[in-house]
């Protein structure tokens, strides 16, 4: 790795603006290559693309991951528009485009981190729990420039017939891993019932809320989950409800859903933990948490659509049983978290304009982490404490907008607010609570939305900037951690390409 680069911790001797303006030009060129090249259509999951023949602006408004009512259509249908896998497909559909079929496309993410404050320490002698990255991932404490940040490989799109794939396996290298990401197998079909247009599906996936159509929901929420971010941070809100990608990966699941009429949304399943082995071999660690039995998942939603308005509003859960430590015999913790959530767009002509916000409130009964932590103390005095609290309560809300012009330029402002109750022995920190409090803004520009250079039509390209603030983190904006380290010190300002083809 590079430790031997920077086991003195230091930047170097360029000043930190020369250092930001290195690391945008080392982002941009990988995506720059061929920009002056006749375009022809592109999507952001370039075997979407290839499948559909729709452009990038057809499914998505100004971030890869924001779906507009075609998107959301062709999700919800399984993945399988334009697809030509099929028997009753005819024979000229399947020579008609020699590239529609190939349903893989990859994904590269570079970047460049500055931090208002060094780290303490170098990422990799940091715990994960407190905003640290594990292993031996060469970085330093600040200013990280990284040529291959993430890098994901994909296989979307139409299986057979209407059954489906959304596929990811990626590498990070903030933590220096490679693991089975976002997955999910779809089957789709429509009926009707007494004059009632029916949409009815069924799913597998690896994560709660991935099988979502909407920005609001954890697994593709904006900012978070699919809202891409920097590997490389500081402290950042350590505690998150578990539906917020506390089973991401490390759980399989299936479900079941409907839409009807275009409007209402159901869906209902239910997710177990993968075995150790399994989740070794998937590159997710060895962890010793784990779901005990069945966590049942819903989610509803009425959308309706007036002209270039869409109006969303929803809510969604889960109840969980977990043990703490699954190598020791004790209770079990449960959580239940409910959420409420809301999304408004206007995409009318080359103005898009989306309006997001989303509620989880979560109760814990935390039995299980109170007899691990007692069974640690009565053989090491000097271990944890337990919880203060058997019950606890989390929240966090998430607001954001997104202006995009022509699918090309685009501005997104977001919003985060994380409050507990006040339990030392749970939450941790130098005030007991799981308090953060910031705003995002993200500045974009994806130059081939409406077409990809004569040399790889399929390339698309979203080059940004994004600015995070905290004003709270671990409950404090003063010293939140003990050792003097303000929530402020963790602003980060990351530049980036993300480049798909």
């Amino acid at each position: 790795m590079m430790a031997n680069q920077v086991a003195n911790g230091q930047a170097g001797t360029l000043t930190p603006e020369l250092k930001i303006a290195a690391g945008a030009v080392l982002s941009a060129l990988i995506v720059l290559v061929g920009g002056a090249l006749s375009p022809r259509p592109v999507s952001a999951l370039p075997s979407f693309a290839r499948q559909t023949g729709q452009p990038c602006a057809t499914c998505h408004n100004g971030a890869y991951a924001q779906l507009t009512p075609f998107g959301r259509e062709f999700k919800l249908n399984g993945y399988t528009a334009g697809g030509t896998r099929c028997n009753d497909v005819p024979e000229s559909g399947v020579t008609a485009d020699n590239n529609r079929q190939i349903p893989l496309s990859m994904m590269v993410v570079s970047g460049f981190t500055h931090l208002q404050k060094d780290l303490p320490s170098l990422p990799q002698n940091r715990d994960q729990a407190t905003g640290g990255l594990p292993g031996d991932a060469g970085l330093k404490v600040n200013d990280n420039a990284m040529p291959i940040e993430v890098a994901s490989l994909f296989l979307g799109g139409q299986i057979y017939c209407k059954l489906g794939a959304f596929m990811q396996v990626t590498y990070a290298r903030g933590n220096d891993v490679y693991a089975l990401d976002n997955t999910e197998l779809r089957y789709a079909d429509r009926t009707r019932l007494a004059g009632t247009d029916i949409l009815y599906g069924f799913y597998a996936n690896n994560n709660p809320t991935l099988e979502d159509v909407w920005n609001t929901t954890p697994a593709w929420r904006i900012p978070g989950g699919g809202w891409q971010a920097s590997t490389f941070s500081g402290g950042g809100p350590p505690v998150k409800p578990l539906i917020d990608g506390g089973l991401g990966g490390t759980v399989g699941g299936a479900g079941a859903y409907v839409f009807v009429n275009n409007m209402f949304y159901a869906t209902i399943g239910a997710y177990k933990s993968l075995d150790r082995k399994t989740q070794n071999v998937l590159g997710l660690g060895d962890n010793t948490t784990a779901l005990d039995g069945l966590a049942p998942y819903g989610r509803i939603a009425v959308e309706k659509n007036i002209g270039p308005y869409s109006f969303m509003v929803g809510a969604f859960g889960l109840i969980a049983d977990m043990k703490p430590d699954i190598t020791q015999i004790t209770r079990r913790d449960h959580y239940t978290d409910v959420g409420i959530d809301s999304q408004i767009q206007y995409l009318d002509g080359k103005h898009f304009v989306t309006l997001r916000a989303s509620y989880i409130q979560e109760w814990l009964r935390l039995g299980g982490t109170a007899d691990v932590a007692n069974n640690a103390l009565a053989l090491d005095p000097g271990a944890a404490p337990p919880p203060d609290n058997f019950k606890n309560r989390l929240s966090e809300l998430n607001v954001s907008a997104t202006y995009a012009y022509d699918s090309t330029y685009s501005i997104t402002l977001g919003y985060f607010d994380t409050h507990s109750t006040t339990d030392f022995g749970f939450f941790g920190g130098n005030v007991g609570q799981a308090n953060s409090r910031g705003e995002i803004l993200d500045l974009g520009y994806s130059p081939w939305s409406h077409g990809g250079p004569a040399l790889w039509p399929w390339l698309n390209t979203r080059l940004g900037v994004q600015f995070t603030h905290y004003e709270k983190t671990n409950g404090a904006s003063v010293n939140y951690d003990g050792n003097g380290r303000n929530a402020k010190d963790d602003d980060a300002v990351w530049l980036y390409s993300w480049t798909a083809y």
